[in-house]
């Protein structure tokens, strides 16, 4: 006679298989040609103000996010290039891309500084302030420095500089035309463009700044990407500055087609698959982060 078998326990639920992910890609095809890696990967230049350099991308999140990090890993083996700076206007980006090379004249004598450069005071004629924490390496009339609007006001920081016998000051001036070194760097690269919210109000500045710096590109329908701006509970519907941001959009995504990325649509449009953290942000209600 057969032993007793033991009873069979009911079966366990089964663990609930992950949802499938959204067969939507967020972006357009341009967007992501871009960032995809070829047989020999271009460098990828990152232009703009505080959004495109992480301002506050460690704020109440376990991990700090940052889109150039992430950018240089989704884009490896190319370099990634992040030049975005805080608190900057759209003519500081073309600046920096060396499209603007204004006329540098010193002001006072320079010191030396703890770094051992000698700071020279300079004003520029195109009558630009310095904004955020600026540094732009380049040249005036083949004299190297940095010029440096990081403390609110305009200085040249050059290496190896002579100081008179007193061992502070330096005699004579600087003077000349400045050009930015980062031209160098941005022409062989391809380039994503968030400039201009810092002076959104100025529509046909920032419109105009911005395709600067497409046309500067060596192949801009193919090299350039240019991220629309979004709104924060700053910028409501029928604001002044919520009205600038839409104008500015709607031109853009007209001039650029596939080459513009509608940042305020995907917040809206793709947050439910992000999940109720992001929902709860309010992008539906043109809240950015």
């Amino acid at each position: 006679m057969p032993a007793p078998q033991p009873a069979v326990l009911p079966a366990a639920p089964g663990t609930p298989l992950p949802a499938a992910p959204s067969s939507d890609s967020p972006g357009t095809e341009a967007s992501r040609r871009l960032l995809g890696v070829g047989p020999e990967p271009r460098a990828l230049t990152l232009w703009g103000s505080s959004s495109m350099s992480s301002e506050g991308g460690d704020e109440s999140t376990p991990v700090p996010i940052r889109i150039h990090e992430h950018l240089a890993l989704s884009a490896a083996p190319a370099t990634v290039h992040s030049f975005g700076v805080g608190a900057t206007r759209s003519a500081h980006t073309l600046l920096m891309r060396g499209l603007d090379t204004p006329r540098v004249t010193s002001i006072d004598e320079g010191i030396r500084a703890a770094d051992g450069t000698v700071q020279v005071p300079v004003a520029l004629d195109s009558a630009l302030a310095p904004a955020g924490p600026l540094r732009i390496p380049g040249s005036v009339d083949g004299t190297a420095g940095v010029l440096d609007g990081s403390s609110g006001t305009w200085f040249l920081a050059v290496d190896g500089a002579e100081l008179d016998p007193g061992g502070t000051l330096i005699s004579g001036g600087v003077e000349g035309v400045f050009t930015s070194d980062l031209a160098e760097v941005a022409d062989a690269s391809r380039q994503v463009l968030w400039m201009g919210k810092n002076n959104i109000l100025d529509v046909a500045g920032v419109l105009a700044d911005t395709q600067r710096m497409w046309d500067a590109a060596r192949t801009p329908e193919t090299d350039t990407l240019v991220l629309g701006q979004w709104c924060t509970e700053a910028d409501a519907d029928g604001s002044e500055t919520g009205d600038a941001v839409a104008a500015v959009n709607a031109e853009q995504a007209r001039r650029y087609g596939e080459h513009f990325l509608d940042l305020q649509q995907l917040l809206t449009e793709y947050s439910r698959h992000w999940g109720p953290s992001v929902a709860r942000l309010g992008a539906g209600a043109r809240v950015g982060v």
